[in-house]
């Protein structure tokens, strides 16, 4: 669809219930459906978006899929889509990545571990964050896997005792990294002492590695000298992970039974020997146009002074939104295929963008902060360096509430 037609049918829309009145966002979406005679909402569109949105590749996100299978040799997928999926959505994401036969998936925390189950997902679901007593009755009722790497583990199985039921866990060795896990030379005793619980199943072990080529072959070493131990004693400790995005791209030797990406899946970085594509775009609308002279000034305290005839667009969105504090007077963003400068200031709600010499920009037309627009693109790496950011770190501040819509 073009994009003149695309603002004229929004406009359309957003205009429809009562003269004068522009409904936005959910309300526009809502009044389509009852004017439609529709019991609730119809899915959200392009067309129904005012207020800022994230716009989720599909295809490139299969694409990735695929491009991790070919280095694993058939192994298993465990999804990483902690933190929202990066930003990117967890149910959106997670429920595509099921479409192409992803089932298991590891959270960091048990609120998203849950709001997995809630929303149909049915395969092994692994929170590796921390867990409290109610965590712990989540967990069993709801069938999610836990990391376990401390005494911790007694609490689980403390629940799952008063549940009748059986707590899975995976046990976390640390093998390097020093971050969280039970470290390596003292695993055995814990492994032990797990395996004599007698409410908890051991479904997995795992260590987090450190991505260094030199050391990563000692981390797997250690892991699997703790694993070889344990069914020396007769204990099973299920399936071993280690790999995440890294090292699926260039260290099959920690593949083991199965592999842990993440970023790559949902393309926030390339990686050397895959073709990583980005799945993250984010839009939204100009919601305002108006001319300014010399002499007059944007925001608190005429904070922003214009010096020279401007004419200005206003976007609503701003640091509320998860947006950078450094976005103004750095980044640039994509209106009818064409770069223009954030300028002045980023509010909560608001950030002004320089269109001047383009009179052919109204309110309605789409800007791209992230992603494609005709010939030209901002990736997210572009706006992540202009801002002072990293890629990671500009997708997860993406506030949950942005729509995602996938395209």
């Amino acid at each position: 669809m073009r994009q003149d037609q695309n603002r004229r049918d929004f406009i359309k829309l957003a205009s429809t219930a009562y003269a004068g009145v522009v409904l936005t966002g959910t309300a526009a979406t809502i009044t389509k459906a009852q004017e439609s005679d529709i019991a609730g909402p119809l899915p959200q569109t392009v067309e129904d978006q005012f207020d800022t949105w994230v716009e989720l590749n599909i295809d490139n996100l299969n694409h990735n899929i695929s491009e991790v299978r070919k280095k694993i040799d058939g192994r298993p997928i465990m999804a990483v889509i902690k933190c929202n999926a990066y930003g990117h959505g967890l149910i959106e994401i997670a429920k595509s990545m099921e479409l192409k036969g992803i089932s298991h998936f590891a959270v960091v925390k048990m609120d998203e571990a849950e709001h997995l189950r809630h929303n149909g997902i049915e395969g092994m679901v692994l929170n590796l964050g921390p867990f409290s007593a109610r965590d712990a009755r989540t967990a069993i009722t709801h069938n999610i896997s836990q990391s376990v790497f401390s005494d911790a583990v007694d609490i689980l199985n403390e629940e799952a005792v008063k549940l009748n039921r059986i707590a899975k866990v995976h046990i976390k060795i640390d093998t390097g990294l020093g971050r969280v896990g039970v470290p390596y030379k003292i695993a055995d005793a814990f492994v032990e002492k797990v395996a004599a619980l007698s409410h908890i199943e051991i479904e997995g072990v795992l260590t987090a590695m450190t991505e260094d080529a030199d050391f990563n072959p000692i981390q797997i070493k250690r892991l699997n000298s703790i694993y070889d131990t344990a069914k020396a004693k007769g204990i099973d400790l299920g399936v071993r992970h280690a790999a995440s995005s890294a090292e699926v791209d260039h260290d099959p030797g920690s593949h083991l039974d199965m592999v842990r990406p993440g970023s790559a899946l949902v393309g926030l970085e390339p990686m050397p020997n895959m073709d990583i594509r980005p799945v993250l775009g984010v839009k939204t609308r100009i919601i305002y146009v108006k001319d300014m002279e010399p002499g007059d000034s944007i925001g608190y305290h005429q904070a922003y002074k214009i010096e020279k005839p401007m004419r200005v667009a206003t976007l609503p969105l701003g640091y509320s939104d998860g947006f950078a504090l450094s976005s103004v007077n750095n980044a640039n963003v994509l209106i009818k295929g064409k770069k223009y400068p954030m300028i002045a200031l980023i509010t909560a709600n608001h950030i002004s963008i320089d269109v001047t010499g383009s009179d052919d920009i109204e309110i309605g037309d789409i800007v791209t902060i992230i992603g494609k627009d005709g010939d030209e693109e901002i990736t997210n790496t572009e706006y992540s360096n202009q801002t002072g950011g990293h890629a990671y770190h500009t997708a997860n501040c993406l506030k949950p509430y942005l729509t995602r819509l996938k395209v």
